[in-house]
This record gives C-alpha cells, structure tokens and sequence, in this order.
C-alpha cells in the first residue's frame, strides 16, 4: 500500500505477495456532496464549523488539520507541512502532500472569522482546545459533529468523507482527474480516480472557483427556500445549549 501510493520510494520488499483468497472485501466509502456540507457547516459552532469547512474545501486529512498552523495560511492558500497523529508529529506521507491548496472564498470567510474570535493569531495551531495544544480531531467528531450531522438526517462518513467529497464534487464540476490529483495532493493518479472519485496552475484554480460559484448559487437556493417556510417555521437543527455542552465536552 505504501509504495503503491508514493509514501516508500525503494525496491517493493513485499513483491509477489497475494490477498488470501478468502479475504474480506474492502468497504465501500461515502462522500459528501456540496448540498450536504452546506446543511452541515449550517448547524455546527464555529469551531467545528472551520475545521468540518477545511476538510470540505481544501481535502485535508484528519492529521493535517491538527498540524495545520496560521504560518500556514494567508487567506489565499494552505500549504501543508506538517501531519499529527495522537503525539507524533511528522511531515506528510509523502512528497506530493507537502504542498499548497488553494483557498477558496467561501472557506476564507469561516477561517477569518474562526481566526478573530481567537484574538486573531498569527502562529500556533489553528485547532486546538483553549490550551494551544492541538485538538483530537477524532474526540471533536465524535462529541460534536457526528451527533449534528446525524441530528438533520445525514449519515456520519467520518473526516474522509469531506476529503473525499472535495474530490468527488471538483470531478462532478467537469475538473481534469489531473487537477484533482493536485488539490487533493496523491502521489499517483490512480489512487485519486480509483478511491476518491466516486501543479498549482490555472486549471486548478478554475476548478475550485467553479465550487466557489456552485456553493454560492446554493446558498442563495437555500435562503429562496427558507423564506416559503410556514410562519414560526424552523430548519431542523440541534437544540443551541445541546451543541454547546457537547463542544465543551468535546475540547475539555
């Protein structure tokens, strides 16, 4: 798998190796559409709401939102250097994922936010608790994010489902596989077309001001939408104080 995927550059020491014949199959995996991550970032604090909206928009991995810090971002692009797993720290995987994603508006707007009401820092990690640490991104999802999205009727695909969601919705928007091999920073080509898809040039920042347009053409469907509610008409969401006591939990 590693050398398949870029993350081990010498000779295959496991060459001839073979599944056994009775192997399970891999499970089939999930991504989220734009309508979708739209509903979701609509019902989650703001915390949660910049951390589900990088994965979404700029297909970071789980590790590389808890290594993400401010130095790494300048309101118009991401550049990924650094992965977290629980203590450790490393660079990512491989050659092709330290690089730079670009930032489209609709993301920039949540980060910048998010970033003021932190006193607007200019370093340390940009998800963390209070204490500056970086946060557990799996103990956010499970006390916060999960029951929200499964509170308005969604299932929970976990934070790959986001990146690949960032792949799958760039792919529907007629971008190259190429240009979605870069935003999403594979190696190989065919790790991108063959498990995500269900140069930092021109093409790639088409592709994602193309989500930008599509995202904001939903939102205004959305706002068309709610204004035919029925009087005292709500959009189904978790109760306020509800999400509040899970983020407390979810950061404590």
């Amino acid at each position: 798998m590693q050398k398949n995927e870029g993350a081990f550059d010498g000779a295959n020491p496991v060459q001839g190796a073979l599944l056994p014949s009775r192997a399970r199959e891999a499970e089939e995996t999930f991504a989220y559409d734009l309508t979708q991550i739209l509903r979701i970032l609509d019902v989650l604090p703001l915390l949660p709401k910049a951390a589900v909206a990088t994965a979404a928009f700029a297909a970071l991995r789980e590790g590389e939102l808890r290594g993400l810090e401010w130095q790494d971002y300048d309101g118009t692009e991401i550049t990924v250097s650094r992965s977290i797993w629980k203590s450790v720290v490393n660079r990512p995987k491989t050659r092709a994922s330290r690089n730079s994603v670009p930032v489209i508006p609709a993301l920039a707007a949540i980060l910048d936010e998010y970033r003021m009401s932190m006193h607007n820092p200019k370093s340390g990690v940009i998800f963390h608790s209070g204490d500056g640490r970086p946060m557990a991104m799996d103990k956010l999802a499970q006390k916060v994010i999960r029951p929200a999205i499964e509170a308005i009727g969604l299932p929970w695909y976990g934070w790959h489902g986001f990146r690949r969601g960032t792949a799958s919705n760039l792919y529907a928007l007629g971008a190259d596989d190429k240009v979605v091999q870069r935003v999403l920073r594979h190696a190989k080509p065919h790790v991108t077309r063959e498990r995500y898809i269900k140069v930092f040039d021109p093409a790639v920042l088409e592709a994602m001001q193309k989500m930008q347009a599509t995202l904001e053409e939903l939102r205004n469907g959305q706002q068309l939408a709610s204004s035919f509610l029925p009087f005292g008409g709500k959009l189904s969401k978790p109760n306020a104080g509800e999400v509040a006591e899970r983020l407390k939990a979810a950061v404590c």
